[in-house]
């Protein structure tokens, strides 16, 4: 029997490099990742450290768009672990927006991510 897609928001395979840290005062986890796809209302990230479901985390993720062809950008996010197990935690987004950042870690492919006008 095929399974049922029960997601109302489209998934998009983009493998970026994320960093998490908890937002309880009382917790000091934070680590890094890399999203194995997004939607708009949350992420899939493949990360060695587990986290544990329930865990309200903030994200940076460096996006893979410039804004005006060069100035690089970041996803900022609130989110809460709504799934883990040891190499994958999935998260649903709170709150976001997009920051400009100084640095990029990898340079953006034109070819991959066309600018349309």
């Amino acid at each position: 029997m095929p399974e049922i897609e029960r997601r109302s928001t489209r998934r998009y395979p983009l493998q970026l490099p994320v960093r998490y840290q908890a937002t309880s005062a009382r917790l000091t986890l934070s680590g890094k990742g890399q999203t194995l796809n997004i939607s708009s209302a949350g992420l899939l990230i493949a990360s060695p450290q587990g986290v544990r479901e329930g865990l309200r985390l903030r994200l940076n993720v460096e996006w893979p768009w410039l804004l005006d062809d060069r100035t690089p950008l970041q996803l900022i996010a609130e989110s809460r672990v709504v799934r883990a197990d040891a190499s994958q935690f999935a998260v649903t987004l709170e709150r976001y927006q997009f920051r400009t950042s100084k640095r990029q870690s990898a340079p953006v492919d034109r070819l991959m991510w066309p600018v349309t006008a």
